[in-house]
């Protein structure tokens, strides 16, 4: 077979890519430390925020759901206040982040913020949406107890709140958090929390129907239930990314994918929902932006970024 005609076979076979030039909301975003100790202050974490605010820019995204430590909250604010979206990470383990560099996670050193200053930063619109919820890490059970004062304000006020679930980088247990448990992030769990809140808005992150198909029933069950897949889209072949958004279309949830990359690469991410071409250019916009701007209540601005 002549090397033309190889080229002629591979073009053909090739997975189309969707064009898409619309605005992006990125539901999965973090205020991360560069590694380096301490606050957002230091050179190190100042160009790690600023590498990471222009990446925002560039790839169009007009809204991300931003998470991290107190202090690198308020800098990263400070320096995009318009197109982050902050929300508290919690519980820490003795007061630290466990997957920041065991960065503090609020200035007064508590595994939970206290309850009273965390409804005053809602009431006041300094923070809007709750987590990344490290409940999995910290081997606290979703529904355990004291993440209810938390849940029953964040369903009284309206504010989403994002839960990590799934898995996590190898040797988490041996490494950061002696607590952790692959079998903790089935988000099944989730379902005590959803019956005795029924009006929580609620974001499964790392929503792997693959390995957890019961997210399927959690969303058919739970209208409020949205999904992210950040991290899948990069760390799967595409082959395989491909058959977890089938399992979404073939249910009719594709209105509850919520676009998000997890610090990670934006090209790539993206590349790997254009490519899949069993979704239609509605099914695309609504995972890029429309469907994180309905979870979000902010009507008109995804229609008012392009």
């Amino acid at each position: 077979m002549s090397k033309r005609l190889l080229i002629i076979l591979a073009l053909l076979c090739a997975t189309p890519v969707q064009a898409y030039d619309g605005p992006f909301i990125d539901m999965h975003f973090h205020a991360w430390p560069s590694g380096e100790d301490g606050g957002p202050n230091l050179p190190k974490n100042q160009l790690a925020m600023a590498e990471a605010l222009a990446k925002l820019e560039q790839h169009n995204i007009v809204l991300a759901a931003t998470s991290g430590p107190q202090d690198f909250l308020a800098a990263w604010s400070a320096a995009e206040p318009e197109r982050l979206m902050l929300a508290p990470i919690f519980p820490c383990i003795d007061g630290k982040n466990p997957v920041y560099f065991r960065h503090d996670c609020f200035a007064d050193g508590g595994d939970f913020p206290d309850i009273d200053w965390l409804e005053a930063q809602y009431q006041s619109g300094t923070y809007q949406l709750m987590g990344e919820m490290y409940n999995q890490y910290a081997g606290i059970p979703f529904d355990d107890p004291r993440m209810e004062p938390y849940y029953a304000m964040a369903e009284r006020l309206g504010i989403p709140v994002a839960f990590h679930t799934h898995s996590a980088p190898p040797l988490t247990a041996n490494r950061c958090c002696p607590e952790f448990r692959i079998a903790n992030g089935n988000p099944l769990l989730l379902e005590n929390v959803l019956i005795k809140f029924p009006k929580l808005k609620v974001q499964i992150m790392h929503a792997n129907a693959l390995v957890y198909p019961e997210v399927i029933d959690l969303l058919s069950m739970f209208p409020k239930v949205h999904v992210d897949l950040a991290g899948l889209q990069m760390f799967y072949s595409r082959e395989k990314f491909h058959r977890l958004l089938r399992e979404y279309t073939e249910a009719g949830m594709t209105s509850r994918i919520m676009f998000g990359v997890d610090g990670l690469e934006y090209t790539k991410a993206i590349a790997a929902y254009e490519s899949a071409d069993f979704l239609s250019d509605r099914q695309l916009e609504g995972i890029f932006c429309k469907n994180a701007e309905r979870f979000l209540r902010k009507r008109g601005v995804c229609d008012a970024a392009n």
